[in-house]
């Protein structure tokens, strides 16, 4: 291996290295060849191959005549406000694709009844998804919500389109927001791991949270984060 090429492969490790380990948001400028060059203590010829090499790996956009941008391959979760997986993904450069596992009515147990404000045992809609960004598995949802808000959405529509923006749209249920929002360390279970085909107690992060409208509680979730691309 040269010199030159060991140089730039270097230097194009460390830059993703930074990027993906720290507080880099989607846009963000990096600093101009000139700079990085002084900084690594290499020539604009191997900041240029490098760049190229991080390019390539998606973390970043370089267009002629404008500045070096972080591309942001990664998900900021929000925490007061509900926004869709689709737009989040978009605003990510991420191609996000949806699978409805499982969709039906089941008696609401002791979380979906108090989560939802329901009887225990009352009828409940869960609704299973597996979310794939760029094509592979990152997040497993359970989606618990009254019966009568996703009585009017075709399972079809759940595949191409955000389930708040749907919810919105036919229920009429006006803005909604998250009331209640948990994270912690956990493991998938059996049906967890057949559904997002991994092996089962595989460590993840399941977030379980409270979706609600102003009259009501709309959405009890129960997911679990696959990978690596979310930030919180």
């Amino acid at each position: 291996m040269s010199a030159t090429h060991f140089a730039y492969d270097r230097v194009a490790q460390s830059l993703a290295t930074e990027l993906t380990d720290s507080l880099w948001r989607a846009g963000d400028e990096l600093p101009s060849e000139m700079d990085l060059a002084a900084h690594f203590n290499v020539t604009r010829r191997t900041i240029r191959k490098a760049l190229a090499i991080v390019e390539k790996d998606g973390l970043i956009t370089k267009g002629k005549g404008r500045r070096t941008r972080f591309r942001g391959k990664t998900i900021d979760w929000s925490h007061d406000m509900v926004t869709g997986l689709p737009a989040a993904a978009r605003r990510a450069g991420l191609r996000l694709s949806t699978r409805v596992l499982e969709i039906g009515e089941v008696p609401a147990g002791l979380s979906e009844a108090r989560a939802l404000g329901l009887p225990l045992g009352a009828p409940v809609t869960e609704l299973w998804r597996l979310r794939l960004l760029d094509g592979k598995a990152m997040v497993q949802q359970r989606s618990v919500l009254p019966v009568d808000i996703l009585a009017s959405i075709a399972p079809a529509d759940l595949v191409r389109h955000s389930l708040y923006d749907l919810v919105r749209r036919v229920s009429d249920v006006g803005q909604l927001f998250v009331t209640e929002e948990h994270f912690s360390p956990s493991e998938a279970s059996a049906r967890e791991a057949s559904f997002a085909i991994v092996e089962e107690s595989r460590p993840v992060m399941r977030v379980t949270r409270i979706v609600a409208c102003a009259k009501r509680p709309a959405e009890y979730s129960n997911s679990i984060l696959l990978g690596p691309l979310f930030r919180f």
